[in-house]
């Protein structure tokens, strides 16, 4: 099935490939705030293969589209395809897209192009013109907390392991895995991620961006990523994507980690997941992480589920290597011998 946000100019659109590919396609006519859908209503579509988006629908700024589009990447594995049309290629809104890695996007004029444009978006590997130039630069930020952290590390410790795991699907517990592992190469150490996901993330970031293959890892922006826990050498430490936590059995690597990190997030209708996946660790250290959190629910977390949930900052960028810094500081601190400022 299709979803479709569409603007009353172009609710036609689509009627083409349903006939004739036999794709239905459910038709959201008018004006959206895209990241009020992605975050409130899109959980009641979550069963459908894509999602098309009229830029002409969109109530948000290019700026905030992206944002939103982001947002929706981390929360689903659904091909999105974006009608921008007559936008130049030339267009910064449409490098973003691209570096973002969506390159569904339907940038023709008239109507005769769009449509064929569309059928390629929809073909079983989507539009390729745009796939030369993805890149594993993130979106440039803009905000004075994503500038490079100078601190380096010594971390005197060997084979340590990290295992994350989060409460439910899509509460981030990928992105934090990867992102843990580029702070710590950042930061005067090393680290490898190891899938032990059944949602094989790591398959598809390998289709997408064919990395060097080195022994049993992939290479990646200079970390090593190994499918199994076959080791080729040693490493300050071993991240672990654990998934979803197990229920009622959690899992072998989680337990036996030396650090363990538990992701969830609280919308109301994820909080009672949230507050069972703590439950089932109480007997185990684990460190909790509140991601996608509103401010305001902070406090209430704090009293009536943990009060020392670590609130972090949200991460589109599985390459990032400066979010939420104190946050990983602090779980690393015990191993840490010392730190000094880079030259």
């Amino acid at each position: 099935m299709i979803l479709y946000l569409t603007s009353n100019t172009n609710v036609n659109l689509l009627d083409q490939l349903e006939t004739e590919q036999e794709l239905p396609v459910k038709k959201l006519t008018g004006q959206f705030s895209l990241l009020s859908f992605v975050v409130k209503d899109m959980r009641h579509f979550s069963h459908v293969r894509y999602v098309t988006i009229d830029r002409k629908a969109v109530m948000e700024s290019d700026e905030e589209m992206l944002q939103a589009l982001l947002s929706f990447q981390t929360m689903y594995e659904i091909r999105i395809i974006v009608i921008a049309e007559g936008l130049p290629e030339s267009s910064p809104f449409l490098q973003q897209l691209i570096r973002a890695g969506i390159t569904n996007v339907v940038t023709s004029k008239s109507i005769e192009t769009m449509l064929l444009e569309i059928q390629d978006c929809f073909s079983e590997q989507g539009m390729q013109r745009y796939t030369h130039s993805v890149s594993f630069e993130p979106v440039e930020a803009t905000s004075e907390t994503n500038q490079p952290d100078e601190e380096k590390y010594i971390f005197d410790c060997k084979n340590i392991r990290i295992a994350i795991a989060g409460s439910d699907r899509r509460v981030g517990v990928t992105t934090t895995a990867m992102n843990l592992v580029f702070w710590i190469q950042a930061h005067g150490g090393n680290a490898c991620y190891l899938e032990a996901n059944t949602s094989k993330h790591l398959a598809h970031i390998i289709h997408l961006f064919e990395p060097e293959k080195s022994g049993n890892s992939y290479v990646i922006e200079g970390a090593n990523f190994y499918l199994t826990p076959e080791f080729d050498r040693d490493y300050n430490f071993i991240v672990t994507d654990c998934g979803v936590l197990g229920d009622p059995r959690v899992q072998e690597s989680f337990i036996q980690a030396d650090i363990r990190i538990l992701c969830g997030s609280a919308m109301p209708y994820e909080l009672p997941m949230f507050y069972r996946a703590i439950e089932r660790c109480k007997d185990l250290p684990v460190h909790v992480i509140g991601l996608f959190v509103p401010e305001s629910l902070h406090s209430y977390l704090l009293q009536m589920i943990r009060n020392d949930i670590l609130f972090g900052d949200n991460s589109h960028d599985l390459f990032d290597s400066v979010v939420n810094s104190r946050i990983y500081r602090l779980f690393l601190k015990e191993y840490t011998l010392r730190y000094s400022k880079s030259d």
